[in-house]
């Protein structure tokens, strides 16, 4: 294990479940890195620092609202207090509601774009500063979706946020080059995930969801947590450095249909 000081810290947004929490366990494994996660519940957030059995100078976590700019703001304080430097962020907390047109609420809308597009921007805005000082120059990898590419059936705010997230990217990754920060995208298609689960009355019809979407992909399957876990871990290593503005599409194939 490398030395503490020369850990690279890493802030992970929605790193209590699923993809989130998949990417701290790579990273983790990988010896090198530092993590913040920041989740809303803190009881999830508990269950997390528990599960990834790490000890407290290598993970630390803070419960944050992404709806709330102040809650935003005053974690990110929280943490630069803590961490003098700052390596990494990881954009990856969403929500995922349903709604097209002509029922999807203005509540609903703005919650979508707060959380999907709005906390990334903050976030991203709000640490550049901290990781331009960096000389070992800093990483944001948001995490997007092939609905932003192909618009999901009847998930008009998701598949708008998750858009605008990659053109975010690619607009962020032209003017912070500058600072030796590098900003690249990835786009699941269906992953297992808890964004999920409230959309299914129970386990065995959440199963048969996953089996019948994964069966029409030419790779024949779902998604895995682990499936993007390790690309998001390329981005942000050694092997990335000379990539920004980068759209990486991981859906089994989806897209191809």
């Amino acid at each position: 294990m490398p030395s503490s000081k020369k850990l690279k810290t890493v802030v992970i947004t929605g790193g209590t479940t699923g993809i989130g929490l998949e990417t701290a366990k790579y990273l983790l494994a990988e010896g090198s890195y530092r993590l913040v996660l920041i989740g809303r519940e803190q009881g999830q957030l508990d269950q997390a620092l528990r599960n990834l059995e790490a000890s407290s100078d290598l993970v630390s976590g803070f419960t944050c609202d992404l709806r709330q700019p102040l809650q935003i703001q005053k974690t990110v304080e929280k943490i630069s207090a803590t961490h003098k430097s700052i390596y990494g962020l990881v954009n990856n907390a969403g929500v995922y509601p349903f709604g097209g047109l002509h029922n999807t609420t203005m509540a609903v809308w703005d919650e979508a774009l707060d959380v999907n597009l709005r906390a990334a921007f903050l976030l991203s805005q709000q640490l550049v500063p901290i990781m331009a000082k960096n000389p070992d120059g800093g990483r944001i990898v948001n995490v997007s979706s092939t609905a932003g590419m192909l618009p999901n059936h009847f998930a008009l705010a998701y598949s708008v946020s998750k858009a605008a997230l990659i053109q975010f990217t690619k607009t962020i990754a032209k003017e912070v080059g500058k600072d030796g920060i590098t900003v690249n995208c990835v786009c699941p298609g269906i992953v297992r995930s808890p964004l999920h689960d409230a959309y299914h009355q129970s386990q065995s019809e959440l199963e048969e969801f996953y089996a019948r979407r994964g069966a029409t992909f030419p790779l024949g399957r779902v998604g895995e947590p682990s499936d993007i876990a390790g690309t998001i871990r390329f981005f942000l290593g050694e092997d990335a450095k000379w990539i920004t503005g980068d759209i990486c599409v991981i859906d089994g194939g989806r897209l191809l249909l």
